[in-house]
């Protein structure tokens, strides 16, 4: 009887891409206006950053949009707490 090895990886390409287009976006939308909201992507880690926890929720949404639409299971994240950052603003890992 075979036997079946499932491994998951994720394509970091495609995410890099989700990443770049969910910023661009962000600095074109209205309401991210004047938010100073970015994504940063690194080694293991994403790293959202906005004024306020409304806008960041609604860029993880922007995110997770742009990983469904370049077929990036959203299972391969896990998001942190949010956090409060410098001057008031707020951060959250993923």
């Amino acid at each position: 009887m075979p036997t079946f090895d499932l491994v998951s990886e994720v394509d970091m390409q495609e995410v890099r891409n989700a990443v770049d287009q969910a910023n661009r976006e962000a600095a074109t939308r209205f309401d991210f206006k004047n938010t100073d909201s970015a994504i940063e992507l690194g080694e293991t880690e994403l790293v959202l950053r906005s004024s306020t926890e409304d806008r960041l929720r609604a860029l993880y949404q922007v995110l997770q949009e742009k990983l469904v639409k370049r077929q990036v299971s959203l299972k391969a994240f896990e998001a942190a707490k949010i956090e409060e950052a410098q001057k008031g603003t707020a951060r959250q890992k993923v």
